[in-house]
């Protein structure tokens, strides 16, 4: 009997060991290229959509100096006048000027053979403009009856341009009368995508972007030498060409070693954004982990046989050591069933289309769920407001404890009208889903009742627990297949708590007042925002970005993170082309902003934080503020020695005693001290636990409750970290001293 399950153990063990370490390996490699796929195709839609924006800057431009009075005067005159090409090259140059991402503009007037430009800010006749290219691609263009207005590649006096012609066939014989010819620096774009690829290149995934067009030529690439250089004939670059895709991934092989190649398609400009990212950049990590887990595998299996050794030399064990072993794991069993019923809902919501419906109706009677998935069922969540706050306040075992009480208020409300289940998410969520049964009901009626429901729990976490939450009423749940789609759309439709605030109860009808419809970024706003930014005027940069966003405010959730984001790397592309050191310090406001937008829940936290960074930026180049920056540093220390008994002492109660933003605080503390709020108040506790240890001979909890903290492990590996060595050892160090 020994030998059989010596043997049993060896072959279990094994089996079990080859198939996990298979499964974890792959699904590691898997999630692996599936993080990358979604970070290189993320950046190539940030590169496509400046790419669309600067084409529709340069269109414009176009149309309007082809409406421009002076511009058509010159156009359209049968005879060279001086004063007619004078106003035409003025007017061409104010308005060529502000615009950066211009490199030169032309206006050729077929009648009497001559070309303004600008610059120079002169006037040429045809046969004697420097650059004849552009008269050839006039004429051809004219021949072919080529589209108007679409970027076209080309070398401009050793500089990289997109040259957009407009023509004017007004002539009654359909010939060309005039054509406007706008040069746009080629330098803008790849300024552009060299600021996406390095904050790429900052995660740890490098990679070298690329932009081609139909004809298999780069548009666009980090080293300006490569500017049209062919592709076409790349494996990768036909494989992208011959997609109708608008986005993939892809593995292939450039010059002997493997890639990883995403794309993005843009049907506007029908150019191709291209990321090449090594693969041994990216997985190497995953191939060591690969060996990593195969020694670990190895290392379980020797331990595995030496069990199974140990197990069979101990069967003569009374059949009572069994029994206790079995009840303690019974026991344990029921104390985790809260635990393995909230994680099979969660399963169920990120993906029930996946579960057989025979494993959801085992699943229901061994945890014994109150609701049943054969029957309809509604959905609807909560939120927890301000919810940095509530995680900066509390601990997190303060934070279970909350979160655990708002689920008892949330069954216990809904329970009364309705069999429910409430899931408790890690972050500030909670869905709760509620039985409807069989009997059919009314729309309306349902969402009224469940309006109710919310609304009382809303008020119940107000009074109870002190806290805010915001509701969102979901969907009716037809089937379980369902679940993982209503989640999605009912988490969705949460996120417009942005635009309709804290302890909000939102619906589907808000979606009705949504407008849908394409919307374009003011262009002239955001110049004027620049521009006041520019010249130190923080109110009226504040006056123009509130007008912004009371239109944007109108559009969609995520257009209005997109125009945030937009409007904010728009600041930053303004001050990264300076090279002072205020504009670098400036840089790093607005990269902090971008880092921290995920984390703003209303529109008013959006504008408070824009509108403190437009104050840092103003700060920062007025550069008199360091002194003001001293003396809140000063009293935030002083206040730290004063209140360091304080259990609740933290950065946002600093924040508060102070009456400045929490965020400014921290940032200014750790830029001027080298420590951050929370290491300072750390540092101050543990040097008066030390004087406590050495001068008096109290117990170590009144000694850590005058000192504001709690006995736990989190203290212990504090005082370890600190000091060196354990409590126990301090101590005893302390006798030998002394003695």
């Amino acid at each position: 009997m020994y030998k059989k399950l010596l043997l049993s153990f060896v072959v279990c063990i094994t089996s079990f060991i080859v198939i996990l370490a298979s499964v974890l390996f792959y699904n590691y490699k898997s999630s692996s290229i599936s993080l990358l796929k979604e970070a290189n195709v993320n950046v190539l839609s940030k590169i496509s959509y400046s790419s669309v924006y600067m084409d529709n800057m340069a269109k414009k431009f176009s149309e309007s100096l082809s409406l421009n009075n002076y511009i058509i005067a010159f156009a359209n005159s049968n005879d060279l006048d001086i004063i007619l090409t004078g106003n035409a090259l003025r007017t061409l140059d104010s308005l060529r000027i502000p615009n950066a991402y211009i490199y030169s503009s032309y206006i050729y007037n077929s009648k009497i053979n001559t070309v303004i430009s600008s610059p120079p800010s002169t006037f040429f006749d045809a046969s004697e403009f420097p650059d004849q290219e552009i008269l050839k691609l006039i004429q051809d263009a004219q021949a072919k009856n080529a589209p108007m207005l679409d970027p076209i590649p080309r070398k401009l006096n050793n500089h990289n341009v997109y040259t957009y012609i407009l023509f004017d066939f007004s002539d009654k014989t359909g010939k060309l009368t005039n054509a406007i010819v706008l040069n746009v620096d080629a330098d803008w774009l790849r300024l552009t995508i060299s600021s996406l690829d390095q904050e790429k290149a900052s995660n740890g995934r490098s990679s070298d972007i690329l932009i081609f067009d139909e004809k298999g030529l780069i548009v666009s690439h980090p080293s300006a030498a490569m500017f049209m250089q062919p592709v076409a004939g790349q494996s990768y670059a036909r494989e992208i060409a011959a997609s109708d895709a608008p986005s993939g991934t892809f593995f292939d092989e450039i010059d002997g070693k493997k890639y990883v190649i995403s794309y993005v398609s843009s049907s506007i400009l029908k150019w191709k954004f291209v990321s090449l990212t090594p693969y041994s950049a990216v997985f190497s990590s995953v191939q060591w982990n690969g060996w990593m887990t195969l020694v670990l595998c190895l290392s379980v299996l020797i331990l595995g046989l030496i069990v199974a050794i140990f197990a069979s030399k101990k069967l003569y064990r009374p059949f009572a050591v069994l029994q206790d072993k079995t009840t303690m794991l019974e026991n344990q069993k029921r104390d985790s069933a809260a635990v393995l019923k909230n994680e099979f809902l969660r399963q169920m919501l990120a993906a029930s289309a996946t579960l057989p419906l025979e494993k959801v109706k085992a699943k229901e009677k061994e945890l014994h769920l109150d609701i049943s998935f054969t029957n309809k069922l509604f959905m609807f969540m909560l939120r927890i407001d301000s919810y940095q706050a509530f995680v900066s306040k509390y601990s997190e075992s303060d934070r279970a404890l909350l979160k655990y009480s708002i689920e008892n208020m949330t069954k216990e409300i809904t329970s009364s009208r309705c069999k429910c289940e409430v899931i408790i998410h890690d972050d500030d969520q909670l869905t709760v889903l509620a039985e409807l049964g069989h009997q059919e009901l009314d729309q309306e009626r349902i969402y009224e009742t469940f309006r109710a429901i919310v609304t009382d729990i809303q008020s119940n976490i107000k009074q109870y627990v002190n806290l805010s939450a915001s509701g969102t009423l979901g969907y009716i749940i037809e089937s379980y297949e369902q679940i993982k789609l209503i989640y999605e759309e009912t988490f969705n439709l949460s996120k417009y708590r942005l635009i309709h605030g804290h302890q909000s109860l939102i619906t589907p009808e808000i979606l009705k007042q949504v407008d849908e419809s394409p919307y374009f970024f003011p262009a002239s706003k955001e110049k004027q925002l620049l521009d006041a930014l520019r010249l130190g005027s923080g109110d009226t940069a504040k006056e123009i970005y509130r007008d912004i966003m009371s239109t944007i405010a109108l559009t969609t959730y995520d257009n209005i993170i997109r125009s945030t984001l937009y409007l904010a790397f728009s600041i930053y592309n303004s001050f990264q082309r300076q090279q002072d050191d205020t504009s670098a310090r400036i840089n790093s406001v607005t990269l902090e902003f971008l880092n921290h937008i995920s984390a703003f829940e209303t529109l008013e936290q959006i504008e408070y934080a824009f509108c403190e960074m437009i104050d840092e930026i103003n700060h920062l180049k007025d550069g008199n503020k360091d002194k003001k920056k001293n003396e809140i540093v000063q009293s935030a220390k002083e206040l730290i020695e004063e209140r360091y008994a304080d259990l609740n002492l933290s950065l946002i109660s600093c924040a508060e005693q102070l009456s400045i933003s929490s965020i400014y605080l921290g940032k200014l503390f750790k830029s001027t001290t080298g420590k951050s709020v929370a290491e300072y108040i750390t540092m101050i506790r543990m040097e008066k636990i030390r004087s406590y240890l050495e001068t008096t001979n109290l117990p170590i909890n009144d000694i850590l409750e005058k000192c504001g903290l709690e006995k736990s492990n989190y203290f212990y590996t504090t005082f370890k970290k600190y000091f060196g060595v354990s409590l126990t050892e301090y101590r005893l160090n302390m006798v030998k001293r002394s003695e």
